[in-house]
Formats: C-alpha cells, structure tokens, sequence
C-alpha cells in the first residue's frame, strides 16, 4: 500500500484495521465476560442493585443457602457468555490474517493518521486521567486515618497488615495481610508459567497441526474462555466437593481454577500471534532437517516473544487479582488476597484494604517489568517512513 502511495489513512482503513479485528474481538470480549462476571464491584459499588454474580454469591453463602437457584443463574449468566463467543467466532472464521512471511522484511513502519491519533487521544486521555487520579487515590488513601473524615497523617494501616515484630531476635509477620499475600504469590508464581505453558501449546496444536477431531477440540478449548468467573468458581466448589475427588479448599484447586481458567487467554494470545506467522518458516526449518522441537525454539518462540510474555502478564495478574472465580474455593488457610480486601471493605476498613491493594498495585507493576525483561520482545527490523497523504 506504501508502494502504491495509499494515503495513511486509506492504509489505516483498508490494511491495519482489517488485521486488528482478532484483536478488537478478542479485547471486545473480554471487557464483556469480565463485565459480566464482575464480583468484587457491584459488591462493594452496587448498593442494592442486584447483578447476577452477586446474586449466585449470596444464593451459595447468604441466609438463602440455595445452591439450586445458584446454578440457574449461572447457566442464565453462562448463555449470555456463549451467545457473543459465538457470534465472535462466526464473524471472524475463515479470515486470514497473516503478516509474517518466509521472505525478509525491512518494510517501511507507518504512523497512525493524525485523524486516528487525535480521535484516540480524545477517547483514551479522560480514562487515563481518571485511572490516574483513582490509583492515587488508592496510593494515598492507606495513609489517612479515615477517609472522608480524618485526614491525619499516619501508617497504622500499613501496620496492620503489614507489620513486623522482633521478639528476643525473632522476626514474626503479625500483619493480618501477610498469610493471605504470601499464599496469593504462591498460588500466582504456581499459576502463571503453567498457564501460559498450556495455552500456548495447545495454540500451536491447533495452528500448526491437523488431526481427528480438531475443530471439536478447538471449540472446547476456546469455550472456558467464554465462561464467567462466577460460574467456573461454582462448577468447581460442586465438582470437588465430594470423593473420589475432594480438592475444594485446597491450594491445588486454587492453581487449576487459575490454569484452565485462563489458559485460554493465553491460546488466544498465541493463536493470535501464530497467525501472523506464515506457515512456510516451519517448513523452511523442516527442509533443513530440523525437529519440530527445534523449529519451535529457534523460530516460533523467538517470533512470538509477546504472546509469551502477555501470557504470563495476564496469567499473573489474573491470579493475584481475580475474585469472582476464587470467591468459593478460598478458605482461612488458602486466603487470597482480593478476597481479604473486599472482606476489609465490607466492614468498613477502607483504610487497611486501600494500603494492601496498594502494595499489590507495586507488586504487580514490578512483576509485569520483570517478565518483560526476562522474556524480551519481538524484534522486526523496520524503517520510519512519512507516508503519502
């Protein structure tokens, strides 16, 4: 398009859009199915709006007690789900969206159109400003001794969670944060590798190879995807609840929640990924008798480097921030963190529960710098270029 002098707007509309939609589907879904499922939220935001995860959630542990009704509006909150996902996927099959070939590359990079730029910045600026001033918020909100009513100054609420005493040269953890924080960094660090592990290998299977059953296979795989926090959380606390197979409250049901709960966010990024990588690469690397183990070390792994790591990114975050789905499978001896701090707010410790997410917020911004680092990125080699129009 370059070469034909298309203007950088007819590029935008014609060429980058049309290889965005997996990504616009895949992003547009989410929101969706997060929104859907929303626990922690309509809990603490709601008032006496009822939405159908907390409606499940009182229906299991409120006075009510009625695991029946609970499963209803879950398979009620699971259609809505299923519904989009298939739509999503009826609208994007049988497209290609390959942009890595077997031939080199130097092609030229193309700024977005100014148009695009001031249209975007114009819709992104006030959410980022109000994420801004929110986080601040949070950030400052654990050193007052009560918000919105006393401004003092003072760090007793980081004490309280985060304390440490020295007893006779013996170091205690006494802060009620530090058994449900070390527990959801176990459960996280357990999590993520595996889940980014599992999905990007079921990613290549299903891009990369043919067998018996494949489009079933696939339709499976992609269908935890649509299925609500909420949900997975109460299929779970039923399914394990009873022998043979009694896992619920445990810390092992709590990492494969985690895992085949988001390991399709992690496939999804893969197969994202793998299909911009034109199939021809493997077989250059077959022709010169190479494995297949190797060819996916040498060639697919290095070109895939950020599927990789925002696998790892969403596999971790999700398991230190999730709630909807662990809000029934936690206990006193595997608490969760998100689980801790809307119990805080619940009774009103808005001061304890602002100075944990805090340190979360710290954590996970150090976390997602590290795997970065560890990881790398992608690199293409492309030159600037002021395109026509």
């Amino acid at each position: 398009a370059q070469t034909l002098r298309a203007s950088s707007m007819r590029i935008f509309g014609t060429v980058t859009l049309p290889l965005m939609a997996p990504g616009i589907a895949n992003a547009f879904l989410i929101v969706f199915i997060e929104s859907l499922a929303d626990f922690g939220n309509p809990l603490l935001l709601g008032g006496n709006l009822e939405v159908l995860s907390t409606a499940i959630y009182f229906a299991v542990v409120g006075v009510q007690q009625d695991p029946g009704r609970a499963s209803v509006l879950a398979v009620i909150l699971l259609a809505f789900s299923l519904a989009l996902f298939l739509i999503q996927r009826r609208l994007l099959a049988r497209r290609s969206f390959v942009t890595v070939g077997g031939k080199g590359d130097s092609g030229l990079r193309t700024p977005l159109p100014r148009p695009v730029v001031a249209v975007t910045a114009a819709l992104a600026l006030p959410w980022a400003a109000l994420a801004v001033v929110i986080y601040l918020m949070i950030f400052t909100g654990g050193f007052f001794e009560k918000w919105g009513l006393n401004h003092a100054l003072t760090l007793r609420h980081y004490a309280t969670a985060f304390g440490i005493a020295v007893d006779n040269g013996k170091l205690f953890w006494t802060g009620g944060a530090w058994s449900s924080f070390s527990t959801t960094l176990m459960i996280a660090l357990t999590a993520a590798p595996l889940t980014a592990a599992f999905g990007l290998a079921v990613a290549y299977l299903l891009d990369r190879r043919r067998f018996a059953g494949k489009r079933a296979f696939e339709f499976v795989a992609m269908l935890n995807f649509a299925v609500p926090g909420t949900v997975v959380g109460i299929a779970y606390i039923l399914a394990f609840n009873a022998p043979p197979i009694e896992l619920a409250y445990t810390g092992l049901i709590l990492v494969a929640c985690f895992v085949f709960r988001d390991m399709t966010t992690s496939m999804r990024a893969g197969l994202a990924a793998l299909s911009q990588i034109d199939p021809s690469l493997d077989e250059a690397s077959a022709t010169l008798r190479a494995g297949t183990f190797l060819t996916v070390r040498r060639v697919i792994l290095p070109l895939i480097r950020p599927a990789i790591v925002a696998a790892l990114v969403v596999s971790f975050i999700s398991a230190m921030t999730s709630i909807s789905a662990v809000i029934f499978l936690t206990s006193p001896r595997f608490d969760m963190a998100t689980v801790n701090i809307v119990g805080r707010a619940e009774v009103g410790e808005y001061g304890y529960a602002t100075a944990y997410a805090s340190v979360l917020i710290v954590l996970m911004v150090c976390a997602v710098i590290l795997i970065r680092v560890l990881v790398g990125t992608r690199q293409l080699a492309r030159r600037e270029v002021t395109p026509a129009g």
